[in-house]
């Protein structure tokens, strides 16, 4: 895929450092867009379709997946913070709860938000889980990896979303053969005297 073949990145709290290379790329060296995706157990459940976003500042769950794993509203916490999204508008988290789940060999814990909102997620683990317990995530390659008494490696799910979600926006990057829309052009020509408004126009 061109570029270096390895990217080291230290781990800060394990005082260690965790490599990814061209080995670890699940699609191959296909370019696509895809979101990452984990499977785990919770409560004895599997649960598929828990988003790995390094992007968030809090680890979200959806209301209807605290319905789907049998939480009841003693277990919950109260929760004050606000969680803006990308339309700039706030809401409310409901509640919050510590909830222990177990990934591949990995079993760890971590307070997540409950929110009311349609999601094509079951979970959301953003920075929180990743800092605590010394994960790094790679969307690049579709895995996360950990040090524990070696370097430790978790795939991304290759099919998260079955034909019956379909209705979910994130479907399309895992199309069989699908071609993000956002590659850039391989060559780009100068725009000369007109200025800014003769370059070319990215559509989507």
């Amino acid at each position: 895929m061109g570029g270096p073949t390895e990217s080291p990145i230290l781990c800060a709290s394990y005082n260690t450092v965790i490599i990814f290379t061209n080995d670890d790329l699940l699609s191959g060296s296909k370019p696509y867009n895809r979101l990452l995706f984990v499977t785990s157990y919770i409560r004895e459940e599997k649960v598929k379709r828990i988003l790995v976003n390094g992007g968030s500042a809090v680890n979200i769950m959806p209301k209807s997946t605290m319905n789907d794993l049998c939480i009841t509203v003693e277990e919950l916490s109260n929760s004050r913070i606000t969680i803006q999204g990308f339309n700039l508008k706030g809401q409310h988290a409901i509640d919050m709860i510590c909830i222990e789940f177990i990934m591949g060999d990995l079993s760890t814990s971590s307070i997540f938000h409950i929110i009311k909102a349609k999601s094509s997620y079951r979970l959301l683990l953003g920075r929180p889980w990743l800092h605590e317990h010394g994960i790094v995530a790679s969307t690049l390659h579709q895995c996360l990896k950990y040090y524990r008494d070696g370097e430790k490696k978790i795939n991304g799910d290759v099919k998260p979303i079955t034909k019956a979600e379909s209705h979910f926006v994130d479907v399309r990057f895992f199309e069989e053969g699908a071609v993000p829309k956002e590659t850039m052009l391989s060559t780009i020509s100068s725009i000369g005297k007109g200025g800014a408004k003769d370059a070319p126009q990215a559509r989507r």
